[in-house]
């Protein structure tokens, strides 16, 4: 079975799916916004694994991204035992910046409960700076996955930042 990023299918990759948890709960008797970060941390770990940019990547080539931006919008509460998806998009990427976006659905409603619009950068460790992507294995899975996504409707909330491309490549 193909994975998403060998697929060209206009659908986002499911990378992250769990439930609620008690210790996610706050005073408010919602899930605190510490545990939200962590399900898209979780989420961000595996869509980058998608296209190779994971830790075996980071270790062989001393390469990797920083996140530069993180915009999170909370729309809907979620509760313990709420069944959570998230599903992950490439917004655009020219290699050296990858827009990505997150959205969290609970999955008991059908209904978006939060997102996470991103922005990270590819970065040598060695040197401390940002450096181009340049091995094809992790090039060619994530422009499939940048055009694939093009296809989808933009998603409300998705940040339009001035200068991105249109499409990878």
């Amino acid at each position: 079975m193909a994975t998403p990023a060998e697929r060209r299918d206009p659908m986002p990759s499911t990378t992250y799916r769990g439930v609620v948890i008690p210790e996610w709960i706050d005073a408010n008797r919602h899930m605190n916004v510490s545990a939200y970060d962590g399900v898209f941390d979780a989420a961000e770990r595996s869509f980058f694994d998608e296209f190779g940019l994971g830790n075996p990547y980071i270790a062989r080539t001393g390469l990797s991204c920083f996140r530069l931006e993180r915009c999170v919008r909370y729309e809907r509460e979620l509760v313990e035992g709420d069944a959570v998806e998230v599903r992950s998009r490439i917004a655009w990427t020219d290699f050296r910046k990858i827009h990505h976006f997150h959205e969290l659905w609970n999955l008991g409603l059908g209904r978006r409960a939060a997102f996470a619009d991103v922005l990270s950068i590819h970065v040598d460790l060695r040197s401390r700076s940002s450096v181009s992507i340049e091995y094809p294995e992790i090039r060619m899975p994530l422009v499939r996955l940048a055009e694939a996504h093009a296809l989808l409707p933009t998603p409300s909330g998705m940040i339009h930042r001035s200068g991105s491309p249109e499409k990878a490549g």
